[in-house]
């Protein structure tokens, strides 16, 4: 692979983390992207937690890696698409990246390492709050592996609908019919053993659904590593789309 394909890359990894720290420095930017799975947290992790038995452990030990999951997808997700959306029909600086003298794969590179950065830090934040609450997660290296897969392929959805949207609208929509659902289905809350075959089937073809497999597992097992590699395929199918897509972007 040729290095110089992905110079430039990291000024646009910088640009965007300079405009995310900006906005970490306000508190109630941090809250709003933390309230729901803080939420979700406290009313089902401490209401439930210790009262609940899923999978010969406590509700708290299965719920709070689900959480983490969550909050990945839609920060990676979010960060990617309407950052985008926004640049293009609001500030029209998303037109003038095209226009410096970098490749499409150097933009794909600084965009999506920065909504990864962003998903990722929005699952600590969530895995903190658990520990803090009594979450013991024992010492592996398959949460974090699962979430930089993860996050990954999420940032490039939302830079393949970040560009596909020809309206603000368009972006909502998709995430209230694909990235809400996911995080409701999938296995956040509940195993998807418990649903119907007819429906658990399905769900299994939605890349978050191996991300809540991975992440439960005491370790790399067999079905770790399946999970594992369905989400790196998923991952690659999309960068390939991105860059796709932002090599042929005309507006």
């Amino acid at each position: 692979m040729n290095p110089a394909l992905f110079a430039g890359g990291g000024a646009i990894f910088r640009r965007e983390m300079q405009l995310y720290r900006a906005k970490l420095s306000r508190p109630t930017f941090v809250v709003a992207a933390l309230v729901t799975p803080l939420m979700y947290l406290v009313v089902f992790g401490l209401g439930l937690g210790r009262q609940v038995r899923i999978d010969g452990g406590d509700y708290l030990t299965f719920l709070v890696p689900g959480l983490m999951v969550m909050a990945a997808m839609h920060n990676a997700f979010t960060w990617v698409a309407s950052g985008i959306n926004i640049a293009r029909f609001y500030h029209r600086t998303w037109q003038v990246i095209m226009l410096a003298p970098v490749t499409p794969q150097a933009v794909v590179a600084g965009t999506i390492a920065a909504g990864m950065a962003r998903g990722l830090s929005a699952a600590g934040m969530v895995g903190v709050a658990g520990v803090a609450v009594g979450w013991r997660p024992e010492p592996s290296l398959l949460i974090p592996l699962t979430l930089v897969l993860e996050t990954g392929l999420f940032a490039a959805l939302g830079l393949v609908i970040g560009l596909k949207t020809r309206r603000t609208e368009e972006h909502t929509t998709y995430t209230n019919f694909l990235i809400t659902p996911m995080g409701f289905f999938c296995g956040t809350f509940f195993p998807l053993s418990s649903l119907p075959s007819w429906l658990a089937a399905p769900l299994h073809l939605l890349p978050l659904t191996h991300a809540n497999l991975a992440v439960r597992q005491p370790g790399f097992t067999p079905e770790a590593l399946v999970a594992l590699a369905v989400l790196a395929g998923f991952a690659l199918v999309l960068l390939a789309w991105g860059t796709r897509r932002v090599a042929r972007y005309r507006e």
